[in-house]
């Protein structure tokens, strides 16, 4: 039952994320592509970012427990553990360049930029990580 607590977190978090990337998108083709009448959630962006960037690195954690649980090993998932591994530093810069601009308001070009393209990597990082996540449940849970 434990193996199955990381991918249900993992998917909730990367749906969630999607919904995050599209508040985020407002915001860019506001600042960047001069689209007018889109209003930007702000408080929401950033109360669900952080529940998103968080979760994400709490079930790191989880998977790793999982995996020791289940297999007394970790790190035996290829590429799976290694895209998780990769993206614990882009969570680390997307919740402090988050919690910077969310403190410090101010007009802003390479910031938000940064954070929006480590942030949309991350989306597309767990988007990977379901896939290889499928294929783990497949061939090494359930079988």
């Amino acid at each position: 039952m434990i193996m199955w607590i990381h991918p249900v977190l993992q998917t909730l978090a990367l749906i969630l994320s999607l919904y995050v990337l599209y508040l985020g998108w407002v915001r860019f083709s506001f600042a960047h592509l001069g689209t007018k009448g889109l209003i930007f959630a702000w408080k929401r962006h950033v109360f669900l970012g952080i529940l998103v960037l968080c979760g994400w690195g709490l079930d790191f954690v989880i998977g790793l427990g999982a995996a020791w649980w289940g297999w007394q090993s970790v790190f035996i998932t290829g590429h799976h553990y290694q895209v998780g591994i990769a993206m614990v530093p882009l969570i680390l810069f997307g919740m402090g360049t988050g919690f910077y601009m969310d403190r410090n308001k101010a007009k802003r070009v390479a910031l938000p930029l940064a954070h929006g393209g480590a942030n949309a990597l991350l989306v597309l990082m767990a988007l990977y990580q379901l896939y290889t996540g499928i294929i783990i449940l497949r061939d090494m849970v359930m079988a």
